[in-house]
């Protein structure tokens, strides 16, 4: 997305118009229950600094729970937002955060929400407050708010309830540096179920930071899903790279669920270990597999296959016949379903996505609540704006390019 400079700061935004119909799709009701917790964590915050650097003239001042104010934001009234007081009057106290509202409420609540929702950096939100809005906010304060929210919508997601109405499950994992649990080699998974409803809302229903992408991993979130609603009532197949863990978490606690063996998967691992010399050859004649009209006509074209390359490349083909037939599941259903259940594209789009917000981070993170915490982030924005057109493969249309 082109950008726009202000005051020497780069805006997510390319025009006026632009920034001016994202903030008004924002003004819902999550961002009213953001608000509350935002004015909440941040004078809490203050009044901790003010405490400590008063402790002198002051001596020990306690806090003691909160009162209700009512705020007017451009969304409407918002009712009883909790704000932190002290157990005894401090004379000519006032938290100066309470200063930004009404004058630049609506400024400053879009400032933090764009941060918490699109992932800008919190050095950066800093900037562009005190920048554009005159808003002294720290690093660090606008880090305690980020992880504040993060952490609800994590739960949120994790936790709720859920409508045992979808009909299509993608899964997988994401591999991120990560320290945490005492891991050796700093890596920790991010493994995802997104689910497809019969209108064809996509949303990640659950997710979880693992070690290793195991049976064991992969049966605690499955179980999580089925006890917050996901029984499988109305499920018609599953969709992942076939790892051996997943396929027995799923069996076991799924067993009637037919799955699919995403083929991109399939192709880039017989690729891994085809000569470079034969790459380009051997692609082809893969595609010309999944591109056959029938499970009859990818049998003979596999056989077709295997002869011609079984002395040249035997590795790549036993990479091709382990569990070949997974991924021709999708012969079972109507031609118009292939495109959309074949591959796993529809979580890789919300990998991508956290793959490039997880670069302000150098591609690490210090521990394992954190990554959870980010994820959880860009999981729930995520959800509320996923494109409702169905990508992918047309059925006519030849496969999608396979790196080699």
């Amino acid at each position: 997305m082109p950008s726009r400079k202000s005051n020497n700061i780069t805006l997510p935004f390319g025009s006026e118009t632009e920034l001016k119909k994202h903030l008004e799709n924002s003004l819902t009701e999550s961002l009213k229950q953001l608000i509350r917790v935002t004015v909440n964590t941040v004078v809490k915050e203050e009044m901790t600094r003010y405490r400590s650097e008063m402790q002198e003239v002051l001596g020990k001042v306690y806090f003691n729970g909160s009162y209700g104010r009512d705020l007017v934001a451009p969304m409407g009234m918002i009712k009883d937002v909790p704000i932190p007081r002290f157990r005894t009057n401090v004379p000519g106290w006032e938290p100066p955060s309470l200063g930004i509202f009404p004058e630049q409420q609506e400024q400053f609540m879009h400032l933090v929400g764009e941060m918490h929702r699109v992932g800008v950096s919190q050095r950066k939100v800093a900037k562009l407050a005190k920048e554009c809005f005159g808003v002294k906010l720290s690093a660090n304060r606008v880090g305690f708010v980020h992880r504040e929210l993060a952490q609800r919508e994590e739960a949120q997601i994790n936790t709720r309830p859920l409508e045992d109405i979808y009909e299509y499950l993608y899964l997988d994992g994401l591999w991120v540096k990560a320290k945490g649990y005492g891991w050796e080699s700093n890596k920790a998974v991010l493994l995802c179920v997104l689910g497809v409803t019969p209108t064809g809302k996509r949303e990640i229903v659950g997710f979880t930071v693992a070690h290793a992408e195991d049976y064991d991993s992969w049966h605690d979130l499955l179980l999580n899903l089925k006890h917050r609603g996901l029984t499988g009532a109305n499920l018609k197949l599953s969709v992942s790279d076939g790892a051996e863990g997943l396929l027995k978490a799923l069996a076991q606690l799924f067993p009637n669920l037919p799955h699919q063996s995403c083929i991109i998967h399939k192709m880039r691992n017989v690729l891994s270990s085809t000569s470079h010399t034969h790459k380009a050859e051997v692609a082809e004649g893969l595609k010309k597999i999944y591109n056959s009209d029938d499970e009859k006509g990818a049998l003979l074209a596999s056989q077709e296959f295997c002869k011609k390359w079984y002395l040249s490349e035997p590795k790549a083909i036993e990479i091709l016949k382990h569990n070949l037939q997974a991924t021709w599941t999708y012969f079972n259903f109507e031609r118009k379903e292939w495109h959309k259940i074949r591959t796993n594209n529809v979580l890789e789009r919300e990998f991508r996505e956290v793959r490039r917000r997880i670069n302000v981070f150098d591609s690490s993170f210090n521990d394992t609540d954190s990554l959870t915490r980010y994820a959880g982030s860009t999981f729930s924005y995520l959800n509320q704006n996923y494109p409702r057109s169905r990508g992918g493969l047309h059925t006519n249309a030849v496969l999608p390019h396979v790196k080699m």
